[in-house]
């Protein structure tokens, strides 16, 4: 499993790892709750289920890492706007529970093309969003339409074609850490998160009302093959 910690990129200890969902030893997958299963059961490709239960594992190894925890110790307690305020098992804004309490950990996830990407914070309530897109996701007809904003179809037609896909990628990454870290996901028409609000890497942008900063993290530096596009965004004094 490849990993790689952002700390020189982001100014507070954000941890970010990568990993090949192909290489998880899914013997581990014991240690999930049933919920977790359960959910795992309801996808029927068999790829895409078992990238998610690999998905899973790796993602509550990492967490219970960074908190000095035994994995089995952890709950899922994961918040979804859509189904009020208390804690529901296996969807929305991913999170873990450790002796009936919230654990102190923000933390996003993403899977894309066989690999996953998390990110996590030693401490509650930080807002969070990280994205890992292959652009082979993106390089579709219809894309533009439904992903970028007037200002970004500009700016696609300033590339040159064989870098428009990357691009695309790369904005798609920004715009799906962008949701997540609201906690709107994709509620929110896509065509109006704006990827690019400030020119550069890392400058503050503004994601619902809640003040963000958006980084682009180059896929070599996460020992992600190429191809790929990562993009992390948080909030707080982050």
């Amino acid at each position: 499993m490849n990993w790689h910690g952002v700390e020189g990129l982001i100014s507070s200890p954000i941890a970010v790892r990568a990993f090949d969902l192909a290489a998880v030893d899914l013997s581990l997958s014991g240690m999930l709750d049933s919920a977790e299963h359960a959910r795992a059961a309801a996808i029927e490709n068999h790829t895409t289920r078992r990238d998610f239960l690999a998905g899973r594992v790796v993602q509550r190894l990492m967490a219970a890492e960074l908190i000095a925890a035994t994995p089995q110790d952890l709950v899922a307690a994961y918040a979804c706007p859509a189904c009020g305020p208390n804690p529901v098992p296996s969807h929305g804004r991913p999170g873990y529970a450790l002796r009936g309490k919230p654990a102190a950990l923000s933390m996003s996830f993403s899977r894309s093309n066989g690999w996953g990407v998390a990110a996590m914070v030693t401490a509650a309530g930080v807002p969070l969003g990280v994205d890992v897109q292959h652009i082979a996701q993106v390089g579709f007809a219809g894309f533009d339409d439904v992903a970028l904003s007037p200002t970004e179809k500009s700016a696609l037609t300033m590339l040159a074609p064989e870098e428009r896909d990357r691009w695309r990628a790369a904005v798609w990454a920004r715009k799906e850490a962008l949701a997540k870290f609201t906690g709107q996901g994709l509620r929110t028409d896509p065509a109006l998160i704006p990827a690019f609000p400030h020119a550069g890497v890392g400058q503050g942008v503004g994601a619902g009302n809640i003040a963000a900063h958006v980084w682009e993290l180059p896929p070599g530096e996460l020992a992600l093959p190429e191809g790929f596009a990562v993009a992390v965004a948080c909030g707080g004094n982050f």
